[in-house]
């Protein structure tokens, strides 16, 4: 049997706060994976847009 129960010592923060700690939690995580979608942006060529557009007109 497995016990459970909720620890009574949580600091109280108000809505206000709970909300710019996950703002901030956010902004940490999205500066840490920037570089790396970075790397994954790609400008495609003006003869990838033609293909796709003529191959989209066929259906």
């Amino acid at each position: 049997m497995t016990k459970t129960f909720t620890p009574t010592n949580l600091k109280k923060q108000s809505k206000a706060e709970a909300f710019d700690q996950h703002n901030q939690d956010d902004q940490k995580f999205y500066e840490n994976v920037k570089p790396q979608l970075d790397k994954l942006y790609r400008e495609p060529s003006e003869e990838t847009i033609a293909k796709i557009l003529n191959y989209a007109k066929k259906r």
